[in-house]
């Protein structure tokens, strides 16, 4: 069933596209006038402190004419030494106004004040000097020339300075206010503009959308399952509300499609594997067992002749452990290619954890990890093969030692969780296992579970994909994370419960 055009959408287009162009020309207007507002709010700034550093050195040279006076009647140390630190005080004001003099004329004041004051302490220096060879008179002529001629000058000049600043602070504020003015003006003129244009849309919609729209549900229901003549049951109004209820109902059987549909494209690719290995199992047993047994039983033969020496010993045990670790990967192989069928029973998945714990405390204890298990109040039951799933946890502890052999943390969690199963939700109960390794390589998160996946220096990569393959046939999931907060990653075992 084909929909019929029902407006003129060309129009409905042209509108929204004369709509969009006012709006874009609105906030280009706006964006310019705030632009300028903050330009001139920091000009503002910026002279008020050009005013207070010049006001800051007005004081300063207060002081220093007052301590200059001083020495002309009392020639003390102590009195120096204050004329130097207020000299000090003003070459620090000074620097900042001279950073702040964005205009040549603050800029060529600041450095007629510069010079001066260079000149004042150039006087100052030599007063001193003519203080300690007693030649005061001199020493009163230079003083009196510094604090009649040289700081008077200077306090002309700051005093310009100021006037300056004070004036272009004055001009800055009118335009401010200018530019508060314009953006009044137009958010007026957008608020207003924004209710004619809302009401032109709102009657563009009723008119050219929302009566077609009844064809549009009728036909989304029939897709999704509704009679047609339902038509009857519609109600004014309420055509959107419909119409997202089908959209979000078509929506979820695509979605639940989908997920099915990639479920059983992975179920599909182990399966294949599965079967792969599970052909290629027994001869891979028989060509590796039998010829291990042979050297085995020569080697220990050799091993318990009379004449070998204790040097040769220890090379055969090594050869021994060596086989015995080739012995223990084909009986994992074979595990893994042809798994044992689980025995169902009513059991407590956190009590079988608890029988592990105890088994791999030793290792634990070994690479300084901290375990902490927080499972022991867990009164939810499952149907499972309980030896399965103590092979689940003994797998995913071992492989979190494996990635903390310096030491670390690893904390066992549990929480009952719903999850989605099509319309349906079931209540699983989660362990989680968290780590505080360097978490899983990015390179290998996607093919983690797969055989033959090695994530670190130990082992052969057959123990996750064994615990995926315990979990989906116990219609269970596992999968893992990395920390976000932290180093280290996450995996979570779920098992649906039972009541």
């Amino acid at each position: 069933m084909f929909l019929k055009p029902f407006f003129n959408y060309r129009i409905f287009i042209w509108v929204l596209l004369i709509l969009a162009i006012m709006m874009g020309g609105v906030f280009l207007v706006i964006a310019y006038s705030y632009n300028l507002q903050k330009e001139t709010e920091r000009y503002i700034e910026w002279s008020r402190s050009s005013v207070s550093e010049a006001k800051e050195m007005e004081n300063e040279l207060t002081a220093i004419k007052g301590l200059t006076f001083t020495l002309l009647v009392n020639k003390s140390g102590i009195w120096i030494d204050s004329l130097r630190n207020r000299q000090t005080k003003f070459i620090y004001h000074l620097e900042r106004a001279r950073i702040r003099a964005n205009t040549p004329e603050k800029a060529q004041l600041i450095g007629q004040v510069s010079a001066l004051f260079s000149n004042h302490e150039q006087n100052i220096l030599k007063a001193v000097s003519f203080i300690k060879t007693e030649e005061l008179s001199k020493a009163n002529a230079l003083l009196v020339h510094s604090a009649q001629e040289l700081l008077v000058t200077i306090q002309q000049k700051s005093n310009e300075f100021i006037t300056i600043n004070q004036s272009v602070q004055a001009i800055h504020e009118r335009e401010l206010s200018r530019t508060n003015e314009i953006i009044l003006r137009i958010l007026i003129s957008l608020g207003i503009g924004g209710i004619v244009t809302g009401l032109l849309l709102s009657w563009l919609i009723s008119r050219l959308l929302f009566g077609p729209l009844n064809q549009l549900i009728l036909t989304i229901r029939s897709v999704s399952g509704d009679e047609v003549f339902e038509q009857l049951k519609l109600h004014h109004g309420g055509e959107l509300d419909e119409l997202d209820k089908r959209i979000k109902v078509l929506i979820e059987k695509i979605n639940r499609a989908n997920s099915d549909l990639s479920k059983n494209k992975e179920l599909l690719q182990y399966s294949n594997k599965f079967a792969t290995l599970g052909k290629i199992a027994p001869t891979i047993a028989h060509e590796i067992r039998n010829p291990l047994a042979a050297i085995k039983m020569l080697v220990y033969s050799i091993r318990e002749g009379k004449e070998v020496s204790p040097s040769i010993k220890e090379d055969l045990d090594i050869i021994t452990s060596e086989i015995d670790r080739m012995e223990n990967f084909t009986k994992d192989f074979l595990k893994f290619a042809k798994p044992a069928d689980p025995v169902f029973t009513r059991v407590n998945p956190t009590d079988s954890l608890s029988e592990v714990i105890p088994l791999l405390k030793p290792r634990i204890e070994k690479n300084n990890i901290t375990l902490a298990n927080y499972t022991h109040k867990s009164k939810s039951f499952v149907m499972a093969d309980s030896g399965h799933l103590k092979q689940v946890y003994m797998n995913i502890i071992l492989n979190a030692v494996e990635v903390m052999p310096d030491g670390g943390t690893l904390a066992i969690s549990f929480e009952n969780v719903l999850l989605d199963e099509g319309d349906n939700k079931r209540e699983y109960i989660r362990i989680d296992f968290e780590d505080s390794g360097n978490g899983i390589p990015d390179a290998i998160m996607k093919s983690l579970f797969e055989p033959f996946i090695r994530g670190s220096d130990m082992g052969v990569g057959l123990g996750l994909s064994i615990s995926q393959g315990i979990a989906n046939s116990h219609g269970g999931i596992i999968n893992a994370e990395n920390k976000s907060d932290s180093k280290g990653a996450i995996f979570h075992f779920y098992l649906p419960l039972i009541n």
